[in-house]
């Protein structure tokens, strides 16, 4: 069997990021699920380059493609528009909450400043 470079250097450099992702996580830097989904996406990686084209042949063979290189990059797009989908989501919904909490502390300053003025008309008095 030939062993090429990138055999040898896509999990390294996957290891390298598994450790940097645990060590995030140890800190509280990272949630969990998003830990996760990273930690299975460089194992994954890791393992197509170790063993690419049982890999790749198989999902081919699942997925009905005639050629590993299209079931590849078809696999690819999907999980690239899925992350998308999620992000956008992500997004969406701290836009709402950045909206809420505006809106709150906006009512409650406007509450500050009519007690403020309350009491200042009550000191007239």
């Amino acid at each position: 069997m030939n062993v090429n470079v990138y055999q040898w250097v896509v999990p390294l450099i996957a290891l390298f990021y598994v450790v940097r992702l645990v060590n995030q996580y140890k800190v509280k830097k990272r949630l969990i699920k998003g830990t996760i989904f990273w930690f299975v996406f460089w194992v994954s990686i890791s393992i197509l380059a170790i063993i690419p084209d049982k890999i790749t042949v198989g999902l081919a063979n699942v997925l009905g493609f005639k050629d590993n290189v299209n079931a590849i990059i078809f696999v690819g797009v999907f999980f690239q528009f899925l992350f998308l989908y999620y992000l956008s989501n992500t997004v969406e919904r701290l836009e709402r909450k950045v909206t809420e909490l505006v809106r709150k502390i906006a009512i409650e300053q406007s509450l500050a400043e009519e007690e403020k003025k309350e009491l200042l008309e009550s000191d007239f008095d």
